[in-house]
């Protein structure tokens, strides 16, 4: 699957998940509310792919970090559960799990 198809899916899926609609997410995304719904309805159906800006922006309205829009899916749980915890505890998970990872291989 391309990446704009993957973002696509995954906008949808975090939007709905977070119980917005297209204009109400794409309002607290700072899009205008004159074509907040057509610019949603238009990332999420893979017609145009936001700029990183906007994705970022997009993220934050839905609580979910960035790296979850375009990672592979069996790292999205990971992606998600890294973003749970306080950066300060974040590169000590990390590099524990590299270790486990190198370990393995």
């Amino acid at each position: 699957m391309k990446l704009e198809e993957v973002i696509a899916l995954r906008m949808r899926e975090a939007r709905e998940a977070a119980g917005l609609s297209q204009e109400a997410l794409g309002i607290l995304a700072g899009i205008d509310e004159a074509t907040a719904k057509v610019r949603i309805n238009q990332y999420e159906n893979g017609k145009h792919t936001p700029p990183m800006s906007m994705l970022e922006k997009i993220a934050g309205a839905v609580a979910r970090p960035v790296t979850w829009f375009i990672c592979e899916d069996d790292a999205k749980e990971l992606s998600l559960a890294l973003d749970k915890l306080p950066k300060s505890r974040r590169t000590e998970v990390i590099k524990s799990l590299v270790s486990a990872i190198e370990a393995e291989s």
